[in-house]
């Protein structure tokens, strides 16, 4: 299952969210943008739950103010 997470972050900190969320196992590439969010990653994960679980961490790391995830329609 593929998806990309939107993460919104304190102003700042979008460096440094990018670099920590690039050491996660599931996580093919996370950088920084310009627009309504702040962090683009892209992610693959074996199932939902293992989303929901990537998901529920990123959004607890410090100053993830808000994510938004969005799952591939098709592989």
């Amino acid at each position: 299952m593929k998806a990309c997470i939107l993460i919104r972050v304190r102003p700042g900190h979008h460096r440094r969210v990018a670099e920590k969320i690039t050491t996660l196992p599931e996580v093919s590439e996370a950088f920084s943008v310009m627009g309504t969010a702040d962090v683009v990653v892209r992610v693959e994960v074996k199932d939902l739950k293992a989303m929901t679980d990537l998901g529920t961490k990123i959004g607890n790391l410090q100053d993830v103010v808000t994510t938004e995830t969005l799952i591939a329609a098709e592989t």
